[in-house]
């Protein structure tokens, strides 16, 4: 889901792929670096993920 998610923003030329998630070493392995943190609604802190694609 993640690489067809990656493959669609893609083809509706976007320049990079931004995930907020609170989970450590999945998005890691899909090419995303840690860019930044949030505290998100639940008042929990998320980590901010970034892909550049081509």
């Amino acid at each position: 889901m993640i690489e067809a998610a990656v493959k669609y923003a893609e083809k509706c030329k976007f320049s990079r792929v931004y995930i907020p998630s609170d989970m450590v070493g999945l998005y890691e392995k899909y090419g995303f670096e840690k860019i930044d943190e949030l505290k998100n609604y639940g008042g929990d802190i998320d980590n901010i993920y970034m892909k550049k694609i081509k």
